[in-house]
């Protein structure tokens, strides 16, 4: 920074010497009135107005003119940092220093610069333009995922076009990419390059390859089962206590074989009264349990039944002790089959966020329930492919006991491939067994459990 004092009668001479020695930017620091003559402490001198201005530059020790006198004590200037910051603009201050300097040039006292603005806090954006930002975010966010290709028409362009068209099928069905082109590069190894390039040939193939993949755990009894027990767990609205109905009346009116109920669902609303309906409907008893060790004293007085079945109310991801409890009772009751009951319709994220959340309980089966809900079948195939659990029954329809089958890994490899004779299509109450239960209950179900 290069400074200098400038000693002259009027503002408008200082304004013009400062100009032609600093420049148009130089910035006035202070002005004053003193006295110059050739007494001592000049006395009787003539009154001039001492004018200290600066300008950017290679710094340089302030010199006076050739006119000056004596130096006179002055404030310490403020520094770099401060003036750039906080001194106005040369015009700014200059404006200010002419309207103020008028009742100086009159025998006045000192000009004052006028203060430095400060800057002002940015104040914070009202809630209703954040709002509006992030709406405009996710607007943005939509459409470019809506211009992006979707998954099922990206999916195995590196394979040959009729292989690349199968893909593309089974990520439409639900299978992640990955799992679809693992299976397509798997049957590329072993069909020849002519059998490649016919669909049938293909479909064929992948069809032997998912029925490979797919694990089935069969029924419940066999003719070797003395006694099986069998709990059902699951996050609330999948329908448990419509399966363990099901599974009930085929054991006990197609199959005639012994059935106790056990339910720890104590929790919702007339959902005791409902199972006791259709327990009375079957003629199976049915055991209320509060404790865990209700379900254990339920075990040991139906040992004799050839099924048990334990139903339980869904529990949340915060509940971890009491699915703990469930798992428990493999120790303290011997060998117990659990089944995680799932909604087919449930995305696939949840569905891995389930599983995690039931490893406590250690199921052993993946019951699926709601499958005419959907026509997409990859989350059965998907989430069996990734826990390696064996797939038990499915539930296709409210009806009891006819929308119920046994899992079948041909069956969901049909529905995989779009298929259509395996495709799940609404029927009649046709057998005797489900008029029977509809006349008895009188249309009323279980709520979900």
């Amino acid at each position: 920074m290069k400074m200098k004092v400038f000693h002259v009668d009027t503002m408008h001479d200082a304004i013009r010497a400062i100009k032609e020695e600093l420049g148009p930017d130089a910035l006035i620091l202070s002005t004053k009135r003193v006295r110059r003559g050739s007494l001592p402490f000049s006395i009787f001198g003539r009154s001039l107005l001492e004018v200290t201005a600066a300008t950017d530059s290679i710094a340089e020790q302030v010199v006076a003119g050739p006119q000056s006198a004596p130096p006179v004590t002055q404030e310490e200037p403020p520094s770099v940092e401060q003036q750039r910051e906080h001194s106005p603009a040369f015009q700014d201050t200059l404006s200010a220093l002419l309207y103020s300097n008028k009742p100086a040039e009159s025998g006045a006292a000192d000009v004052q610069i006028p203060p430095p603005t400060t800057k002002q806090e940015p104040r914070p954006a009202p809630r209703g333009r954040i709002r509006q930002l992030k709406n405009e975010l996710l607007d943005l966010q939509q459409r470019l995922t809506s211009s992006l290709p979707d998954e099922s028409q990206t999916a195995g362009l590196s394979l040959p076009a009729p292989l690349a068209r199968a893909c593309r099928l089974l990520v439409a069905q639900g299978l992640r990419p990955s799992t679809a082109e693992s299976l397509c590069l798997l049957l590329r190894r072993h069909l020849s390059q002519e059998s490649l390039q016919l669909d049938h040939e293909i479909q064929d193939g992948l069809h032997r390859l998912c029925v490979e993949q797919i694990r089935v755990s069969g029924p419940l009894l066999n003719a070797a089962n003395d006694c099986k027990v069998a709990m059902f767990v699951g996050p609330s609205g999948v329908g448990k206590t419509t399966a363990i109905v099901k599974l009930a009346a085929h054991y006990r009116l197609q199959e005639n074989r012994s059935v106790a109920l056990i339910t720890l669902d104590t929790c919702r609303v007339a959902a005791v009264e409902h199972f006791r309906m259709y327990a009375n409907v079957l003629g199976v008893p049915l055991e209320t349990a509060q404790t865990m060790a209700d379900v254990v004293d339920g075990i040991r007085r139906y040992r004799q039944a050839s099924l048990i079945l334990i139903d339980t109310p869904g529990f949340g991801s915060h509940e971890t002790a009491q699915l703990m409890n469930l798992g428990r009772l493999k120790d303290m009751c011997g060998s117990i089959d659990t089944h995680l009951v799932l909604s087919a319709t449930t995305r696939m994220q949840d569905l891995r966020r389930t599983v995690a959340q039931h490893v406590a309980c250690a199921p052993s089966r993946l019951l699926f329930t709601k499958l005419d809900e959907t026509e997409e079948y990859g989350n059965l195939f998907e989430l069996a492919y990734q826990t390696t659990l064996p797939l038990s029954y499915w539930s296709n329809g409210p009806r009891v006991p006819d929308d119920f089958e046994l899992a079948d890994s041909a069956r969901l490899a049909d529905l995989l491939l779009d298929r259509g004779s395996a495709r799940f299509t609404p029927s009649g109450l046709s057998s005797s067994v489900g008029r029977h239960l509809a006349g008895s209950v009188a249309g009323t179900m279980p709520q979900q459990a």
